[in-house]
């Protein structure tokens, strides 16, 4: 039974640096003030449950080596399996501390991440030692602490174990025994205990709180469930909750999206499958340039009445084009939205083109592909090194033709910051002199990367703001961000594709630790479209999110091409809608009011704009939210987004 100790031993370390971590989550993320005492215990031992069912699927490679016959007797075998037993205690305890420190960033824990991040180990780990160095030291500390505690443990079991005078049969028999034991417990941990179903993500959400669902859940438990539905499938499992019939939910939430006046639907069997109404005749060929500025934040941008403008020369640029009171992020990650841009679907429960299954296989034909048609360029400008954080297979699957990436930007004289890639001035100046080369129609999509921490600047010119000020360094990033847009736009003014260019300034996701607790403020992102030429300046204060960009493009061109879109041309008089990820849940946005909700219906409700609103009103909201949800997975599940190959009609 030697070997069942060993096994309880391994599996106990593993407890304790899962525990450490919820523990330190708590005390890091928490509110006390808005939990009970009795929530919070019980939250802990719902999070045991996810511990124990974690550390058995860890496990699995030891408990197999452990029962190797004729090499498991030998005591120099079983020091090398306890060797190899402390290296992965060692990396699970790293990748819970990444994970503690990726939470804020995104409300959620890792999932898709390991599997898109694999070529950015480096500036990863840069970051990590240039932002986090006391944190580092206090990993590095508990690490050594419990190497030498599991040591000082093995060591005397092992002692034990090598001093028995047991008979060849009798050590087989307890081989057998322990086996039986050790197999039994890891079944029964590794499904969350005897219950007839095994553990599922919901059982963590079981106090209907968002905060204590997240305690209870680890990173490493959502990383592996993650990697089990992107095998098997299973996207947005759980939502099939019936609020409303589906005729219902089809009714209602294309009233929502789709304006019978302006746009025509030519097979009801797909219903958002639709064009505007414009002749063929009335297309402006006009050069489409889209700017998605790195965590670029409302609360710092004086045009949208932020309490610091931190981006003064983009503020004065929104007084002469279509900005956005209230825009909406469809995304807590940056290739969350760019996926939503450019094929106007919300990232709801894991649908981001090159990461959905479903997404992926969906005969989608987004936007550049349709400007493709009529003869467009197309390009994708990211000064980080090609594939960073998986961009090269969304850009891949989008239909972009040409990804330029800080290899290419090196050649002509850019910088690099040292970290993440080249500084956002020299991206744009690369981006001015690629599109005065063109000589056809262009699209293209810019993503910027200075404001990204750990928000490397080129010169001691750009630090505007000093330590003493909050999140100073992330401020004197968005400052020089708004500088490199400065020289672009004074670079491109007096060029022949200015006045014939649809400029789009966009934040693409915004940053977590400096938005504070407003929900609103969680998600608010500036946006601004930019032609002097084309489109007269206004404020506009309906909802706008993401995925209303690309159909507000498509009416700005006067296009009557057909596409798919679970978004609206922001020029439709309606007060818009907007679904945002919300960590594990969803967000429904509209006339003013944020639902949270999970598969089991709405959790909680915020109005960011502070109008007192009667119950009749919220309760409409409420069905509209489950109808909408309901329409939303319904279509994707199905494939009805786009017509089948063939199978168009216009």
């Amino acid at each position: 039974m030697k070997k069942t100790v060993l096994f309880l031993i391994n599996l106990g370390f593993l407890l304790i640096s899962l525990f450490a971590y919820r523990l330190v989550f708590f005390f890091k993320y928490a509110d006390p003030g808005g939990l009970k005492m009795k929530d919070i215990v019980l939250a802990f031992l719902i999070g045991l449950r996810f511990d124990l069912s974690t550390a058995a699927y860890v496990l699995v490679p030891v408990g197999v080596c452990m029962f190797i016959p004729y090499v498991s007797l030998k005591e120099r075998y079983l020091k090398a399996l306890a060797l190899f037993n402390l290296l992965l205690l060692t990396l699970v305890t790293i990748y819970l501390f990444v994970d503690l420190l990726y939470f804020p960033f995104s409300l959620r824990h890792l999932s898709f991440e390991l599997f898109n991040t694999k070529g950015d180990i480096m500036p990863v780990v840069k970051i990590g030692f240039a932002e986090y160095g006391f944190q580092v030291l206090c990993l590095v500390l508990f690490i050594t602490a419990m190497g030498a505690a599991y040591y000082a443990a093995i060591r005397k079991i092992l002692g034990k174990f090598s001093q028995n005078g047991y008979s060849l049969t009798r050590k087989v028999i307890g081989e057998v025994v322990s086996f039986i034991v050790v197999l039994t417990l890891s079944i029964i941990l590794a499904r969350g205990g005897l219950q007839t179903k095994p553990l599922k993500y919901s059982d963590a959400f079981a106090l209907n709180s968002p905060f204590l669902g997240q305690l209870a859940l680890n990173g490493l438990y959502t990383t592996m469930r993650t990697y089990y539905s992107m095998r098997e499938n299973r996207e947005m499992k759980g939502w099939d909750k019936r609020l409303c019939s589906q005729e219902e939910a089809f009714q209602e939430s294309r009233a929502m999206i789709v304006d019978l006046q302006r746009e025509d639907i030519p097979d009801p069997n797909y219903p958002l499958y639709r064009s505007f109404t414009y002749r063929a005749d009335e297309f402006r060929p006009l050069n489409v340039v889209i700017f998605i500025m790195e965590s670029w934040s409302s609360r710092y941008v004086g045009a949208s009445g932020g309490e610091e403008d931190a981006t003064p020369f983009f503020s004065g640029l929104s007084k002469d084009g279509v900005f956005f009171r209230n825009y909406f992020a469809n995304a807590q990650r940056s290739i969350e939205a760019i996926s939503a841009i450019i094929t106007s679907i919300p990232p709801s429960g894991g649908m981001v083109l090159s990461q959905s299954g479903a997404l992926s296989q969906m005969p989608g034909k987004f936007l550049p592909l349709l400007l493709r048609e009529k003869g467009y360029n197309t390009f994708f400008v990211h000064g980080a090194k090609r594939g960073s954080m998986g961009f090269d297979a969304l850009v891949r699957q989008t239909g972009i033709e040409q990804y330029i990436s800080k290899e290419d930007i090196l050649k002509e004289g850019g910088r690099d910051d040292g970290v993440w890639g080249i500084y956002d001035e020299d991206t744009f100046l690369y981006s001015h002199r690629l599109f005065e080369a063109q000589t056809k129609p262009f699209f293209a999509v810019i993503f910027s990367l200075s404001s990204h921490t750990p928000y490397k600047l080129p010169a001691e010119k750009f630090h505007f703001y000093k330590p003493e000020r909050p999140f100073y360094d992330f401020l004197n990033s968005l400052r020089y961000s708004d500088y490199a847009l400065s020289r672009f736009f004074d670079a491109a003014r007096n060029t022949h594709y200015f006045s014939n260019t649809v400029f789009i300034i966009v934040g693409d996701h915004t940053e977590g630790k400096s938005v504070g607790n407003s929900l609103s403020q969680r998600f608010s992102v500036p946006c601004l479209i930019y032609s002097p030429r084309h489109i007269k300046p206004v404020r506009v204060t309906k909802t706008v999110t993401h995925v209303d960009l690309a159909p507000t493009l498509l009416d700005i061109l006067r296009s009557s091409d057909a596409h798919a879109s679970f978004g609206q041309s922001a020029f439709i008089n309606s007060p818009g809608t907007g679904l945002l990820p919300y960590g594990d849940f969803d967000i429904f946005v509209r006339e003013g009011w944020m639902l949270v909700s999970s598969p089991q219906g709405v959790m909680e409700t915020h109005n960011y704009l502070g109008e007192s609103s009667g119950q009749e009103k919220l309760s409409r909201l409420k069905k509209e939210e489950g109808c909408y949800l309901q329409f939303f997975h319904d279509l994707i599940l199905s494939n009805r987004l786009y017509p089948m190959a063939g199978k168009a009609t216009r």
